[in-house]
């Protein structure tokens, strides 16, 4: 019991906020707007001050703000259901991540996976159902991997939580590593993200992009640092995001593949390992939560003002939405790694461990990646979003922006844009306050001229290589398959045919039982037949009749001699009494 409530000798900080939670669902809304700020404010406190480790400390401090910053973007919203899954799905991340032992990860791993499952179906909408669905499955199977890999740890003897990358790398080490990946969105179980996060509603999307995947990056670096497979995974993850990103319409699809982008790049740094591959991962971490917060809290605003999500039904809003635009702006040249921005000062950690590593392949296609992030977003994005114009016809109003502005968006989601953008700066201009919180404090030196200049000519390439390219990266109308239509095509008809089987067999099965009851219904009501038909005596021939009358099926044997004893027993009274 102790294992839920303390993490090592002090009060998991999680609780805090899952009872905010629960407390959101009976206090007035006064009263829970009030609480949905402060204890997030309450749980940093109690993060800075533990005694626990630097890794869960750093994951700790970014979760409590992000919460705090999340909850003030969704201050207006009434809906006190939303509000209470939001709020102990964040408890249940920080709860996750401050966890000591196996039974406790597990608990608060599947408490987290239902309340972000909740925030999802808080949208109301039949989409939202659907894919909440799914990804309530998709993570119902994650969790049973992990549950699975945890027993068998349990069994040994293990009850704390400890690295497994050193072996042995038997059934608990992959069923562990399987379950730790659905969360971290590796492919081919990555889909989930880009299904659900664009269901979900505004406030939702920034929590889910904000802890689940980032749960699952923080077990890999606990469990499974210096795991030399995950790197082709994390690689594979980082192009594969940006490419399907480039390809997308939809603006909160599209995040959502770049949130798959930028965790390849923890994953990868994951596997690299050592110092500067782990400070790597959880800065990176750190930072995407800051940076991908204000994009989607930026796109949830554009999405609510507009009513619009789709990219090509967008343009001209920079002067409109202006606040909307710098925000966007900042945290798009943040995630791009632009010079003075926190996305560079993590990567630039990343980028020393491949190269420090010598692994130079896996350092030339995670700058390739970055130029597909420059691209699909900071470029895309900007342009055709708040510089450029659609060509629809019907939308030229709000391309115009006659209809369109922010005075409609509430205050507080102004402050929490902001305070977002303002993170992305602070964090980049002054990186070792993300550099002091990681496990190892690794000083990536950002600012050296090569650094500097390499991103330079990276962004200035990119830049060239989307205007010549312009026409082409305009987005348009179109279905972009996934890669689990390669798995979830063939499951459709494999279920089918297995459900069609089954129910045949199930006919079979009651058809025989049928006769098998009628044939005992026989044997009950005429023994005899079964003598015969175990002496092989045919019974016999039915004959036709043709009344109706049951009476006169039987055989006439029987009444014939029934009615000469009663005509015997009545001569033999009368004679008796004479």
């Amino acid at each position: 019991m102790n294992d839920f409530l303390l993490a090592d000798s002090f009060l998991q900080p999680g609780l805090i906020l899952i009872s905010c939670g629960l407390l959101c669902l009976i206090v007035p809304q006064t009263l829970r707007r009030m609480l949905v700020l402060v204890c997030p404010l309450v749980t940093l406190a109690a993060v800075v001050t533990s005694d626990a480790d630097r890794l869960s400390v750093m994951f700790g401090i970014i979760f409590s703000v992000i919460s705090f910053i999340a909850a003030l973007y969704n201050l207006s919203v009434k809906d006190r259901f939303e509000v209470a899954a939001e709020t102990v799905y964040a408890g249940a991340s920080v709860s996750a991540v401050f966890a000591s032992g196996w039974i406790s990860m597990i608990v608060y791993w599947e408490l987290m996976a239902v309340s972000s499952w909740l925030t999802l179906v808080c949208a109301r909408t039949k989409r939202a159902s659907k894919a909440g669905f799914r990804y309530l499955m998709v993570h119902m199977m994650g969790g049973n991997l992990l549950l699975a890999g945890i027993v068998i740890r349990l069994m040994q003897g293990s009850v704390e939580l400890q690295c497994l990358s050193e072996g042995p790398h038997d059934a608990a080490f992959w069923l562990i590593l399987a379950g730790v990946a659905v969360n971290a969105a590796i492919p081919p179980l990555h889909a989930w993200i880009a299904d659900a996060y664009p269901e979900a509603t505004m406030g939702g999307t920034v929590y889910m992009g904000s802890f689940t995947t980032k749960v699952g990056v923080y077990f890999l670096i606990r469990l499974f640092a210096g795991t030399e497979l995950l790197l082709y995974f994390g690689v594979f993850m980082a192009l594969f995001g940006a490419c399907m990103a480039l390809m997308e319409n939809d603006l909160r699809r599209l995040f959502a593949y770049h949130i798959v982008s930028q965790v390849g790049y923890m994953v990868a740094a994951v596997a690299l390992g050592g110092a500067l591959g782990i400070d790597g991962a959880a800065a990176h971490a750190f930072n995407n939560i800051l940076y991908k917060g204000t994009l989607l809290m930026c796109a949830g605003t554009l999405i609510s003002v507009t009513g619009k999500r789709k990219i090509s039904q967008m343009g001209g809003l920079g002067k409109k939405m202006p606040l909307t635009a710098g925000c966007f702006l900042i945290a798009s040249l943040a995630i791009a790694g632009f010079p003075l921005l926190n996305g560079f000062v993590s990567k630039s950690l990343i980028m020393n461990a491949a190269a420090g590593s010598g692994i130079h392949w896996a350092e030339l296609l995670l700058m390739v990646a970055s130029v597909g992030t420059l691209m699909s977003i900071t470029l895309k994005i900007n342009y055709f979003v708040f510089w450029g114009k659609t060509d629809s016809p019907d939308l030229s109003l709000t391309a115009a922006g006659t209809e369109v502005s922010e005075q409609s968006v509430p205050f507080s989601r102004k402050i929490a844009m902001i305070l977002g953008a303002a993170g992305c700066v602070i964090c980049g201009v002054m990186p070792n306050l993300v550099y002091g919180l990681s496990p190892y404090g690794s000083d990536g030196h950002p600012f050296t001229v090569d650094h500097v200049t390499q991103y330079m000519e990276l962004f200035a390439a990119a830049s060239i290589a989307f205007l010549m390219y312009l026409p082409h990266m305009k987005p348009h109308e179109q279905i972009t398959l996934d890669a689990d239509w390669f798995y979830r095509k063939p499951l459709k008809y494999a279920v089918r045919w297995l459900s069609q089987t089954v129910e045949r067999l199930r006919h079979r099965t009651g058809d025989q039982i049928g006769k098998l009851i009628r044939r005992g219904n026989q044997y009950l009501h005429d023994p005899a037949l079964l003598l015969r038909n175990w002496s092989g005596k045919k019974p016999a021939a039915r004959r036709e009749c043709l009344e109706d009358d049951d009476v006169l099926q039987k055989p006439a044997g029987w009444l014939v001699a029934i009615n000469f004893i009663i005509f015997l027993a009545v001569v033999l009274f009368v004679f008796y009494n004479r």
